[in-house]
C-alpha cells in the first residue's frame, strides 16, 4: 500500500479505503464474531487449528487466540484435552 500511496500521490489509508470498497479482503485482517463462531464449530468438530486457519484464511496461531477468548478447551496432537 506504501507504493500504491506514493507513486498515486496519495494517502496509504485512502489505498486501503479504496480496495475494501472494491472488495479486496486485506492481510492481517480481524476476525469477525461470525468468523468466530465457524472457527469454534469447525475446531470441536475435529479440525486442527491449522485446518480451521487454512479453511478460514487466518493463521493458526489467530484461530487459538480466538478460541481462548470464548474459553474453549485446547487439545493436544492426539486430540486429547488439555
Amino acid at each position: 500500500m506504501h507504493e500504491l500511496a506514493t507513486e498515486f500521490g496519495c494517502h496509504r489509508t485512502t489505498i486501503a479505503e479504496r480496495l475494501k470498497k472494491a472488495g479486496t479482503v486485506m492481510r492481517g485482517h480481524s476476525p469477525t464474531p461470525k468468523d468466530v463462531d465457524s472457527m469454534v464449530c469447525l475446531y470441536t468438530n475435529g479440525l486442527s487449528l491449522q485446518e480451521v486457519g487454512k479453511q478460514l484464511g487466518f493463521c493458526a496461531n489467530t484461530v487459538r487466540n480466538c478460541l481462548r477468548e470464548r474459553q474453549i478447551r485446547a487439545r493436544d496432537k492426539h486430540c486429547r484435552d488439555r
